[in-house]
């Protein structure tokens, strides 16, 4: 009966210090393209590989997944003589054997990775991220076998915009409005004969370095109880290749700042009074690119506290 005892107790310490154990912090696995291009024609090759950057050392094991079904469990995946049927969406994750609890680690699921297998005899090659204002566009009309180009037409929506003979087209300062659906249709020469088609849509997006703040009153109202704390934020997006721009944000009422620049993307006011009542707007400023960015204007009214009833 003791060793019973001793037993029951044995695993019931082992199972309070396996609770105990933290858990392993998930990273992120990233896919990404090291062969051929995520916009092909059907009979052409694309390679994928799989990796855990943040903790690059480690026996990883991969698995790969179209829309959420498993097609692989490899590092790289080769995608050869393409289908139309494999076009979707591709993410990866990695999993490896660790000593503790829970003894297996999943990575995060990847990223999405758009891959398109195009059908057809034309196709527009576009830019596979989001540029940002200034960047270098390039659009690519591609006629399947790359035969003798005669004329290649760009569209910008249902806008004939450029027609020249190189299958190639280069906005060398994208702006915001450059965004927008694009598509070619060519015509070309094949075993003597004429022949001629178009693309489907694709899309082109464009990002502003500094998006202008949107303002709201935490946790989205516009009035506020006497006495109560009030939480303004100022939520914006900084889309830079640089890293380690600081954006400095400033807060006004009815015009007015309400104190020096803040790096923080809120602003507290621990005991809100009537004269708190009013119009708030905030502005972030990224010195380094010089550029600045005002918010919507924002009312806010401060009220009493309901008294309580006497009985």
């Amino acid at each position: 009966m003791c060793d019973l005892y001793s037993s029951i107790a044995i695993v019931t310490l082992l199972g309070s210090v396996r609770c105990e154990e933290a858990d392993p912090v998930p990273v992120q696995a990233q896919a990404r393209v090291t062969a051929g291009e995520r916009h092909l024609f059907s009979g052409e090759d694309i390679q994928l590989a799989c990796s855990v950057p943040e903790d690059p050392l480690s026996g990883w094991r991969y698995q790969w997944f179209l829309n959420g079904v498993l097609v692989s469990s490899s590092e790289v995946y080769d995608l050869k003589d393409t289908q139309v049927l494999q076009t979707g969406g591709y993410t990866c994750l990695g999993e490896k054997d660790i000593d503790g609890w829970p003894y297996v680690m999943k990575s995060l699921p990847s990223d999405v990775l758009n891959v398109h297998v195009d059908g057809g005899w034309v196709l527009l090659q576009t830019p596979t991220e989001p540029l940002v204002i200034e960047e270098v566009l390039n659009l690519t009309c591609r006629v399947r076998d790359d035969p003798l180009l005669m004329e290649v037409t760009f569209y910008k929506g249902d806008v004939k915009n450029w027609k020249q003979k190189d299958k190639d087209l280069v906005f060398p300062r994208v702006s915001l409005e450059d965004q927008g659906s694009y598509w070619c249709k060519a015509t070309w020469v094949q075993g003597y004969v004429y022949h001629s088609g178009q693309s489907l849509p694709a899309s082109v997006t464009v990002l502003d370095k500094l998006t202008s703040p949107v303002l709201e009153l935490e946790p989205g109202r516009t009035v506020v109880a006497e006495g109560s704390s009030m939480v303004l934020k100022c939520s914006t997006q900084l889309h830079a290749r640089e890293q380690g721009h600081g954006i400095e944000y400033y807060y006004m009422k009815n015009g007015t700042r309400l104190g020096p620049a803040s790096s923080r993307d809120t602003h507290t006011i621990q005991s809100a009074v009537k004269d708190d009542t009013g119009v708030y707007t905030c502005k972030v400023r990224v010195r380094a690119l010089n550029l600045e960015r005002w918010s919507n204007e924002l009312k806010v009214e401060v009220k009493p506290r309901d008294r309580p009833k006497r009985r």
